[in-house]
């Protein structure tokens, strides 16, 4: 700013100087420049402009360089986050198919192994019979588990029944294991299927989601809402506590206290040309996540 308005100046007492001359031609030594002066000093000045004007070209270059860097810097982050889900997402599915292929066959090879010695140990005393159904019941509260845990990492009905199946699935067992009454509702399904990065996608959001209402918030209740329209999709997921605060605008790019997951699954909807809001007040919090898509099944010209 401060070259531009020296280059100004310069350039308004330039066109002075070399208009006084010729005004001020009769004048000696009264103490008017002569126009050889006056000349002398124009000419001072219009070096002195080249000077700002290189001056001021060089910032504006280096401002440009500052910016392509900064957008370059920007698309290394994108492509970076991208990636690091792109992992994540791989290493979730490869811990689940161990769990559920390994470490619960197991087990399940355990359980069945005591409960052959129980059905066989005739003349065992009463405390290593109690012992051994103990062991049982462990055996199978930690089989659930871990099928849980690996249905929940990567559910398999995503991949093989898609979003709506997977989400109705999962709903169900959140609300028998944390109490909150989860009500799941869609419009327009007709046995479309979206492509697997998007409902990959909403499936991480509606869990995050879930997992934030129930660790920060006293709400009951739970809605979500999954429309399928012409050329998008829009999920929302709307609770009714009061816990949930924000420290960011609805649909910033920053660090918010609901949940380290949000703004990872804000990138990933970037990425897949969506975007996610989120709405907090006294009332409550809505989730809403669009994306655009191409739908896969049955001929889509009959969404709105």
């Amino acid at each position: 700013m401060f070259a531009e308005k020296s280059l100004l100046a310069c350039v308004s007492l330039t066109i002075l100087l070399l208009v006084l001359p010729g005004s001020a031609s009769g004048s000696t030594s009264s103490g008017t420049f002569t126009t050889f002066e006056a000349k002398t000093v124009a000419v001072a000045v219009i070096i002195l402009q080249a000077g700002l004007i290189s001056t001021l070209l060089i910032k504006r270059g280096r401002q440009r360089r500052a910016n392509v860097e900064r957008q370059e810097s920007e698309q290394r982050l994108a492509e970076l986050t991208g990636l690091l889900l792109r992992t994540q997402d791989e290493e979730r599915r490869r811990i689940a198919l161990e769990l559920h292929d390994v470490t619960a066959q197991s087990i399940g090879l355990i359980m069945l192994n005591l409960s052959q010695v129980q059905n066989a140990a005739l003349s065992m005393d009463q405390r290593t019979k109690d012992k051994l159904t103990e062991s049982l019941i462990f055996g199978e509260q930690a089989l659930k588990d871990i099928r849980t845990l690996s249905y929940v990492l990567h559910p398999p009905l995503l991949d093989q029944a898609g979003l709506v199946t997977a989400l109705k699935w999962y709903v169900r067992g959140f609300s028998e294991r944390s109490g909150v009454n989860v009500t799941f509702s869609e419009e327009g399904v007709n046995g479309h299927r979206m492509p697997p990065d998007v409902e990959y996608a909403l499936f991480r959001i509606v869990q995050e989601s879930l997992t934030n209402i129930r660790r920060h918030t006293n709400s009951t209740i739970a809605e979500i809402t999954v429309k399928h329209m012409r050329n998008r999709v829009r999920l929302s997921i709307r609770d009714e506590g009061n816990d949930l605060k924000l420290s960011l605008p609805r649909n910033g790019d920053g660090f918010e206290s609901i949940g380290v997951g949000i703004p990872g699954m804000r990138h990933r909807l970037k990425q897949l040309g969506g975007e996610l809001l989120v709405d907090s007040n006294s009332n409550g919090t809505i989730v809403t996540a669009t994306v655009p898509v191409r739908w896969n099944g049955h001929d889509s010209s009959s969404h709105g």
